[in-house]
């Protein structure tokens, strides 16, 4: 057999599976001979991300800045460096305003306020598909709690031994 004809084999094997998938009723849709099956979906609704995900964020980013300060603020050379670094985040964090200011009044991004406790269980709609709340804050909060971490960590022991 050529391995052309294999190719047009599975191409024709996949081709009949996603027809009869189409054509097979799930139990849990409601059809006539079916009507005990309409039950409220299980599936959490989908929301967006919640502001205390950024305000987190925002303030890791900030505590990781006032660790630095306060840990290696010394001499004029590394002053220099700590301004350069604070005027990095500032023009960072404009950016990050102009353009969520661009999509907080975008029609197709609208999704309903939640608590931050449903924020958790709720699924969040992000470029590679659905995930948990939970999972999101995780995933947008763990880079910068961590820097600030170990901004911390290191400081401390800048500090101890100077």
């Amino acid at each position: 057999m050529s391995d052309r004809a294999t190719r047009e084999d599975d191409y024709g094997c996949a081709v009949a599976d996603a027809t009869r998938a189409r054509h097979e009723t799930p139990a849990s849709v409601a059809t006539p001979r079916n009507p005990e099956s309409r039950q409220p979906p299980s599936q959490p609704i989908e929301t967006g991300v919640h502001p205390i995900s950024v305000e987190i964020v925002l303030a890791a980013a900030l505590w990781f800045l006032a660790v630095t300060w306060v840990s290696f603020a010394r001499g004029g050379e590394v002053d220099l460096d700590l301004v350069v670094v604070t005027f990095f985040f500032a023009f960072f964090f404009a950016l990050f305003l102009l353009t969520a200011s661009y999509a907080i009044k975008d029609p197709r991004w609208h999704l309903r306020e939640t608590s931050f406790g449903e924020f958790l269980k709720s699924n969040v709609g992000t470029a590679t598909g659905r995930m948990r709340g939970r999972d999101v804050l995780i995933e947008i909060t763990m880079v910068p709690v961590s820097l600030a971490l170990a901004a911390t960590a290191i400081g401390l022991v800048w500090i101890a031994l100077h």
